[in-house]
């Protein structure tokens, strides 16, 4: 036994490919999910003659349950592995799915829609699980790959208009009543929630079979006074979470706003607006995750994150002014790109600050990205509401990505964590 446990202490990480890839899929596959309300709201626009504040606060609920639920599931990533937790996830996933269809009033879309929010909080289980398996030099690389599983809000924001339009009745075929059964199907569009939950079950399945916990997890029974002074550490953690606001939220923001707003304000087709520009930006914040983690294992991320948000800040004042669509949509497509690569960088930062709580500090700073989502989408539709414009909601954009890049500009809070840091280990 003693020989055992010695063994075990000796362990280090080496990676491992299955959890990352079994990880990988269970979160594009959550992401999908995260997606429909988003995708479904300039459809519901016609069906229900719901406005566009309506259909805005809907595609808000996703990330505002993602940014509640959060921190809890990081806790509970580092307090019993991500295995477990991930596997509950996807099974509680699958039940809400189909409940969904058996939806008929505003009230309930907004109960379910929150509920689905559960798909983009799996981000931070994933994250806990993945980078435990990895040492610290190929964290970038290995959750960055990770972090690629964000282009399954493609999924959702294709395949939801794809089905409605090609198989599920067409566009105007629409059901304002609870689901109904036809042959022993659900009919009509509400459909799609059950052509999802099939493989969430099924994904839950592989993820308990075919994914494991390493021998020895850096955690692991945090008590709620640990967990809480992790928090009260110094403003570090407050920082981090602040930057991936400011990166990933441009993801869940672009994704809940963009096919209602495109076809509001610029009166883009539905299905256009969620199927080709909704999803191309999704691809480049994506397709960036990966770029950026192998970049920030390389160079020095504080020097990446403050090119990347100096951009970010030009872009959303360009933003503001709502030139044209043309310079509209270019500018959000360049956006998109550099969040991407500042998100990946900002999740490269937690491990390096906090190696024995990535689950905890993963779960606040998803939860303030999650967050952005909720209230960038709450205030253009507020501002939507009350000015007829989104004038406001993107001058608070400009706010948040000049505040981002005065962070990393002025660095003190991560030279005085590393000092700790450094302090600590030596003595």
């Amino acid at each position: 036994m003693n020989e055992l446990k010695k063994a075990d202490s000796s362990w280090e990480p080496s990676g491992n490919p299955r959890v990352l890839w079994v990880s990988f899929t269970a979160f594009s596959l959550g992401f999908g999910i995260w997606a429909m309300f988003s995708a479904l709201g300039p459809f519901l626009i016609k069906w229900y003659d719901y406005t566009a504040t309506q259909t805005l606060l809907l595609s808000a609920m996703p990330p505002f349950f993602a940014a509640c639920i959060s921190i809890p599931l990081g806790v509970w990533a580092d307090r019993y592995g991500g295995r477990k937790v991930f596997t509950i996830t996807l099974i509680i996933l699958f039940i809400t799915l189909m409940m969904v269809p058996f939806a008929d009033s505003y009230l309930l879309f907004l109960v379910c829609g929150m509920l689905l929010g559960l798909g983009g909080a799996s981000f931070i289980i994933g994250t806990a699980h993945v980078s435990i398996w990895y040492p610290q030099s190929q964290q970038g690389t290995a959750l960055g790959i990770f972090a690629l599983g964000n282009i399954g809000i493609i999924l959702g924001m294709m395949m939801v208009p794809f089905l409605i339009i090609n198989l599920l009745g067409g566009p105007l075929d629409y059901v304002d009543m609870p689901a109904k059964f036809v042959f022993g199907s659900l009919a009509g569009w509400r459909f799609i929630f059950i052509i999802f939950a099939v493989p969430t079950l099924i994904m839950a399945i592989v993820y308990w079979t075919m994914t494991s916990e390493p021998p020895v997890r850096i955690k692991k029974k945090l008590t709620n006074r640990e967990i809480i002074n992790i928090f009260k550490s110094g403003p570090l953690v407050w920082v981090i979470a602040f930057l991936y606001w400011a990166s990933f939220g441009t993801l869940t923001f672009f994704s809940a706003f963009s096919p209602t707003y495109l076809a509001t304000r610029w009166n883009v087709d539905p299905a256009q607006a969620s199927m080709v520009y909704a999803a191309s930006f999704v691809a480049c914040v994506s397709i960036m995750r990966p770029i950026g983690g192998w970049f920030s294992d390389r160079l020095n991320p504080i020097t990446m994150l403050t090119y990347l948000f100096f951009g970010t800040s030009i872009i959303a004042v360009v933003l503001f002014f709502e030139i044209s669509f043309k310079i509209q949509i270019t500018s959000m497509m360049c956006a998109a790109l550099l969040a991407g690569a500042a998100a990946a960088t900002v999740v490269k930062l937690i491990p390096t600050y906090y190696p024995k709580s990535v689950g905890t500090v993963s779960g606040l700073a998803k939860a303030a990205g999650a967050a952005c989502g909720f209230t960038s989408t709450s205030v253009m539709a507020m501002s939507n509401y009350f000015t007829g414009s989104y004038k406001s909601g993107f001058f608070m954009w400009i706010v948040v990505s000049v505040t981002a890049f005065g962070f990393v500009l002025f660095p003190r809070v991560f030279e005085q964590r590393k000092k700790e840091t450094t302090n600590l280990e030596k003595g």
